[in-house]
């Protein structure tokens, strides 16, 4: 079983118009609402792919019933902690004349030690089922920064593998004890290791360098660049397929998906990444913050090219 966890999740509102100005009133004829957060949507494409999983997570008021609901449609099971306040929601704005997107996300509700604990004694039972914990995203207000440490430390216990796929503090303090996989973007990366990555080679660097902090996979994804993977002493490039992008959200998080299914599934780390690169460019190709289907998942995977770096 794959077990995501998503502290901060939010609803995610698509809306398309041919053009942004700021300052006028603008009508747009189409939008879209999903529920998301990196960790929910790793389980949602996990899902998709045949895997088993379940996903945690804090959730208030009526954003977080509608996430509960879209999970219960897609039958992704979940156990979702009640907090008071609203779940966040994002807004990404697409504009068709010039293909940009621009992002909006607020803040999550807070956390009070109560909840924290309950999420706890939750993912301690059912780590004793699981394969791999996803630990994904933001930390809301009210969680302790060492959070996703503490929760990598829990999993080693039971022999659970996990990956940290989040930024700055919360990704600095998950490096502590040393997770199976980290999965930042480039500029996730940079700020980690303190310097800009402006070519392959300083990414692969980068990549060895947090792998010598003893983390056994790192991978950096590069968006349409592709992504580096370094295990040991190996390292390969991924080349995605060629596609024309609608909307880059959520494909970081089904590229995690991928990975994750091939860990608990026992597959060599090649695997994960071509059907995570797959998963990831198709969801690249659904409008907005939808995710990918199985069918084009499978369709672009013959394209995807793995190669070994010297």
């Amino acid at each position: 079983m794959i077990i995501t966890l998503t502290p901060n999740p939010a609803v995610d509102k698509t809306i398309f118009v041919p053009s942004l100005e700021l300052g006028r009133v603008i009508r747009f004829p189409e939008s879209q609402l999903d529920p998301a957060g990196k960790g929910i949507n790793v389980s949602r494409m996990a899902n998709r792919l045949g895997w088993p999983t379940i996903a945690f997570g804090f959730v208030a008021g009526e954003m977080g019933t509608l996430i509960r609901g879209a999970l219960d449609d897609e039958e992704v099971d979940h156990h979702l902690i009640s907090v008071p306040g609203q779940t966040r929601l994002n807004v990404t704005i697409i504009e068709e004349d010039g293909n940009r997107e621009t992002n909006l996300y607020g803040p999550g509700p807070r956390v009070e030690a109560r909840h924290a604990e309950r999420l706890e004694g939750l993912l301690g039972f059912w780590l004793k089922a699981g394969r791999v914990l996803v630990l994904a995203g933001s930390l809301p207000p009210g969680m302790r920064h060492d959070t996703y440490s503490r929760y990598v430390a829990m999993a080693r216990e039971n022999d659970v593998l996990t990956i940290v796929d989040a930024d700055e503090e919360a990704l600095r303090h998950g490096l502590d004890s040393r997770p199976h996989m980290i999965k930042p973007n480039r500029a996730e990366a940079q700020r980690l290791v303190g310097r800009q990555l402006p070519d392959e080679q300083a990414v692969v660097a980068a990549a060895r360098e947090l792998a010598a902090r003893g983390i056994e996979l790192v991978v950096i994804s590069m968006g349409a660049a592709g992504t580096i993977c370094v295990h040991g002493d190996d390292a390969w490039r991924v080349v995605p397929p060629r596609i024309e992008p609608r909307s880059t959200v959520g494909s970081g998080d089904s590229l995690v998906a991928g990975l994750a299914v091939a860990l608990a599934a026992g597959q060599p780390i090649v695997e994960g990444l071509r059907v995570g690169t797959a998963a990831g460019a198709a969801t690249a190709m659904t409008p907005g913050t939808a995710l990918g289907t199985l069918d084009l998942v499978n369709e672009l995977m013959e394209d995807v090219r793995v190669e070994p770096l010297s």
